[in-house]
């Protein structure tokens, strides 16, 4: 499944879920999508953005985030691009830089952004300098 974050109603990316990883989180956001949010920035993990968003799903394909960061580094060389759901906070956590704390917190890592990468990078960028945007996340066509 295909997602599409747009920010300000500007698209900025497009996210695959791992679909057979993660299929209670799949059906949850099927459920549940569209939705808008506000979007927060990860300040103290690094270069993440976030949002809160009113949907209960399980835990599946369960690594601590700095399980994720070291094992997409290993595959593609960088951190950036991964998209993870942190259940007790029902928080979509999507990592647009490579500068990101090791932290042992447990976190679904639930899919990849294969799309907008720079864009993404930049509506980072300004969460970072001033938050408070509003997210959307959808189902692509």
């Amino acid at each position: 499944m295909k997602l599409i974050m747009s920010v300000d109603d500007t698209q900025v990316c497009t996210i695959q879920v791992f679909e057979e990883l993660v299929p209670g989180i799949v059906a949850a956001l099927k459920e549940n999508l569209p939705q808008k949010s506000i979007l927060q920035h990860g300040k103290i993990v690094g270069e993440m953005v976030f949002w809160t968003m009113p949907i209960v799903a399980p835990w599946e394909n369960v690594y601590l985030t700095e399980e994720v960061g070291a094992m997409r580094r290993a595959e593609k060389g960088y951190a950036r691009g991964s998209v993870c759901w942190y259940n007790p906070r029902q928080q979509f956590c999507v990592v647009y830089g490579d500068d990101l704390a090791d932290e042992p917190l447990k976190i679904s890592y639930i899919g990849e952004v294969v799309e907008g990468e720079l864009e993404l990078a930049l509506a980072g960028m300004k969460n970072w300098l001033q938050q408070g945007q509003v997210v959307s996340l959808e189902i692509a066509n």
